[in-house]
């Protein structure tokens, strides 16, 4: 699976030698309502060769108390290592009265000689305001009749940090910290053995730096900072990991947030995920899709897979993509005029006429599958649970912990998970906004971990207060004040 076909550094020789990479933990600080969260996930509690099992993280919780976010700094994560910029609207994930937030990332490297490496990437991200210049750019494509808004923010990446333990080193070493306001980044020592130091190439450093921060990117990760780095030395071992990594997030790291599950509740768009990455099937018209014939190939075969599974998820139901005509695209490339249909016994209608739920297990079950049968994927669904039934979701989760290889990351309300799969791999927000993530504590292997939970709402028996109270009668009282379309 990958995420596009842009350069990649690697020598014929590195690019046999790969590692499996996977997330091992995660810190947030001054995130939206999270002023400190920490996560450590199962693969980093424990050493698990990664051709042995798969690594779940489920993250439960009430409304509002940091779930969505742990997921969306994980789409941070995923746009910054893949060198891309982050996007506007990430600008308001600075808590209120803060002025940037801090992520950490803690990554564990296993390569197919044995050696085990562990990096850490960790960054500052601000926000800053749009100049009038970068607010036309942002809405040049928009339709003629929009009005774009006069003001309007961008991320900023700063005081970026890359740390790494190695073979040779006997405890985990800074090789890149972008905090310096003299030079692009200290230290000296492993500025000069990565990157070299001549008179140009630390020009071209600093003026990287500043291209990274003015487009929303990472200067570490973005390809004209790993173009010194490869033209210095393409062995050495920092270089290498930093590559490695951007190839994790760009082939193998996959995030899918609320933004897509609200197209498919809209039935605008069902959004695949492919090796090519998202692309965006229509589901709100009657007139074909102009695919080029070039992607229409890649897609039905993903349809096909989709569907093999679906099939057993949802008796009954499979799915095509089904071209209507042969055409040409925008571009002048022959292309394919096609629908999306389901098939219910036989009987073919329309997709958009099938349930959310059905949809959204479509949308991401190109994903699950990938996680399941390859050790190097690692998936993170926000509301995992939206709109599919409570059983059904339990049997995904419990195939996955018992013969799945991959990362899985979800979020969920539904409770049918903490019934199925091992407390090991789930974490639970809190009310206290310095400690948001803890796991649940003295709980016995033969507890019901669902009746637990809701024991622990009630009683509170656990470190930290895992629900904010609400009293029935309270809500009454404000359902009757506030009325409704017929009150007064």
């Amino acid at each position: 699976m990958g995420k596009n076909t842009e350069i990649t550094f690697f020598t014929e020789e590195h690019g046999k030698n790969l590692p499996t990479v996977r997330i091992k933990k995660a810190v947030l600080k001054d995130f939206k309502s999270v002023e400190y969260g920490e996560i450590v996930f199962n693969c980093g509690k424990q050493f698990v060769p990664y051709d042995t099992e798969s690594d779940i993280l489920g993250i439960y919780g009430q409304n509002g108390s940091g779930k969505t976010s742990f997921i969306e700094a994980l789409a941070i994560l995923d746009d910054l290592m893949s060198g891309l910029s982050v996007d506007g609207v990430y600008a308001d994930c600075i808590a209120v009265g803060k002025e940037f937030a801090e992520l950490e990332f803690v990554f564990d490297l296993q390569y197919p000689d044995g050696r085990i490496r562990e990096a850490t990437y960790g960054f500052c991200m601000g926000k800053k305001a749009l100049t009038s210049e970068e607010i036309h750019d942002r809405y040049k494509d928009a339709p003629p009749d929009y009005d774009p808004p006069e003001t309007g923010h961008k991320v900023v990446i700063f005081n970026e940090k890359f740390y790494l333990l190695w073979e040779d080193a006997s405890k985990k070493q800074i090789i890149i910290d972008t905090s310096s306001k003299d030079i692009a980044f200290t230290p000296d020592t492993k500025r000069k053995a990565i990157a070299g130091n001549g008179k140009n190439t630390l020009v071209s450093l600093e003026v990287n730096k500043q291209l990274a921060y003015s487009k929303s990117k990472s200067f570490i990760f973005m390809n004209k900072t790993l173009s010194v780095f490869n033209d210095n030395d393409n062995t050495n071992v920092f270089f290498q990991v930093l590559i490695e990594l951007r190839h994790f997030a760009r082939h193998y790291l996959y995030v899918v947030d609320t933004k897509s599950s609200g197209m498919i509740r809209l039935n605008f768009a069902l959004p695949i995920y492919t090796s090519s990455g998202r692309l965006l099937l229509q589901t709100d018209t009657n007139r074909p899709m102009i695919i080029e014939e070039t992607a229409f190939e890649e897609i039905k075969d993903v349809i096909g897979t989709i569907s093999l599974v679906l099939s057993q998820l949802v008796p009954g139901l499979s799915i095509d993509i089904k071209k209507v005509s042969d055409t040409l695209s925008s571009k002048g490339n022959p292309a394919a005029a096609c629908i999306m249909v389901a098939f219910r016994d036989g009987k073919e209608l329309p997709l958009k006429c099938e349930s959310d739920g059905v949809r959204k297990i479509i949308s991401v079950l190109h994903l699950i599958t990938a996680a399941f049968n390859e050790k190097s994927v690692t998936v993170a669904i926000d509301e995992f649970d939206a709109g599919i039934f409570e059983y059904l979701l339990g049997e995904i989760l419990q195939a996955m912990e018992e013969s799945g290889k991959g990362q899985f990351i979800f979020t969920s309300h539904n409770l049918r998970p903490l019934e199925v799969i091992s407390k090991k791999f789930l974490y639970f927000t809190t009310t206290n906004p310095q400690n948001r993530y803890i796991r649940l504590r003295k709980i016995s292997a033969t507890n019901n971990l669902r009746d637990t939970y809701f024991r622990e709402i009630i009683v509170n028996e656990q470190e930290e207060e895992i629900y904010n109270r609400t009293k029935r009668f309270k809500i009454v009282s404000a359902l009757k004040k506030a009325g409704g379309p017929y009150h007064g």
